[in-house]
């Protein structure tokens, strides 16, 4: 093997792991950046929540079409406290424990791709994430709430729109 080939796959492959990484931090938002700094780079985010001891969540989600939501929290100060990519499934474990509901929904994870309704008895609402599930397959996480707003259960399942055997004409 010549080493222009060597060479063009090690380019590849660097290329490769720039756009991974690129889906894996939100431009660069830094610890102690002014909020006011990340609106004026990202724009208006896709939804905002007070923090519970002041400041403002920041959400940047890439639903419906999109595996990824950004949460940066800016405290009271209007600094940025931290990012987090809110939807993988190490988080959605957040959903074993404690009450749920549809605003703690919004706040830990931001708007669904889709909500949808399902069930012939005690019909339920399902809140479909996509996701990276494990950081690896195109994913759904199914988040079942009552009318009254209270999530009940949840699992995760293959994304109908990247699977090709759930595409109709198969």
């Amino acid at each position: 093997m010549s080493i222009a080939i060597i060479l063009r796959r090690g380019a590849s492959l660097l290329g490769m792991a720039a756009l991974l990484a690129a889906c894996a931090s939100p431009a660069g938002i830094q610890p102690g950046e002014s909020g006011s700094a990340v609106t004026a780079r990202l724009g208006r985010p896709t939804l905002e929540r007070p923090l519970p001891g002041g400041g403002q969540r920041l959400i940047y989600s890439s639903q419906p079409m999109g595996q990824y939501a950004w949460i940066t929290d800016v405290g009271p100060d209007g600094k940025v406290i931290g990012t987090t990519q809110a939807l993988t499934s190490e988080r959605f474990r957040m959903l074993d424990s404690g009450h749920w509901d549809t605003d703690r929904l919004l706040f830990e994870f931001g708007p669904p791709a889709e909500i949808t309704r399902v069930g012939l008895r005690g019909e339920q609402i399902v809140w479909g994430y996509r996701f990276r599930e494990d950081g690896v397959w195109n994913s759904l996480m199914y988040v079942y709430v009552t009318d009254k707003g209270v999530v009940t259960r949840y699992h995760p399942g293959p994304d109908p729109l990247m699977e090709p055997r759930f595409q109709l004409g198969m």
